[in-house]
């Protein structure tokens, strides 16, 4: 597992035995456990937003034809650093929801971890896969900017990090949804 790299979002490896998710990767501006918390900038946006309604359980089970998904609480020990966090009804953390000011999608695609290319079909008014291969073999970061906004979907890997629990074009629909309810 990758511990304390500066990134958007946590790793998770679950292996096949069950083990539970390992945060690995701090949250631009969220403390973790493991990693002290990059400088959170002044975020320029005015207007509040119902993050448990940008991203649910059945958004999630929709795309991914998993069910049983619920939302846990904030807790970054556990993994389950974001807005909102989506998780199987063992706990398995399956997607993370991060929503920041427009400059934080500055930083995740200049921060050298976070970016590995963009993303076409465009989501909003841009958008990028990661983190780059010297951080994960798999991609499980689908960020985006629209607006005042910039967003990011992370997934969880599983068996030791071999494989990501929802894949990059399962991201990109669920980025499309939250696109949509900004």
């Amino acid at each position: 597992m990758l511990v304390g790299i500066l990134g958007v979002g946590f790793l998770a490896g679950c292996s096949g035995s069950g083990e539970a998710a390992k945060p690995a990767v701090s949250a631009a501006g969220e403390t973790t456990a493991t990693a002290p918390a990059a400088p959170a900038p002044k975020t320029t946006t005015s207007q509040e937003l119902d993050y448990a309604a940008l991203l649910t359980p059945a958004d999630v089970e929709g795309v991914s034809g998993l069910s049983g998904l619920k939302t846990v609480p904030y807790d970054p020990k556990t993994g389950a650093g974001g807005k909102v966090n989506i998780a199987e009804a063992d706990g398995q953390l399956v997607a993370m929801l991060l929503v920041h000011g427009p400059e934080y999608y500055k930083i995740w695609k200049g921060d050298g971890r976070t970016f590995l290319r963009v993303y076409t079909p465009t989501v909003g008014d841009e958008s990028f896969i990661g983190p780059v291969k010297s951080v994960s073999s798999q991609p499980y970061i689908f960020g985006f900017k629209k607006g005042s906004r910039a967003v990011v979907i992370d997934t969880y890997l599983r068996d030791k990090g071999a494989t990501t629990i929802l894949s990059v074009s399962q991201l990109a629909k669920l980025a499309e949804i939250v696109a949509s309810r900004l």
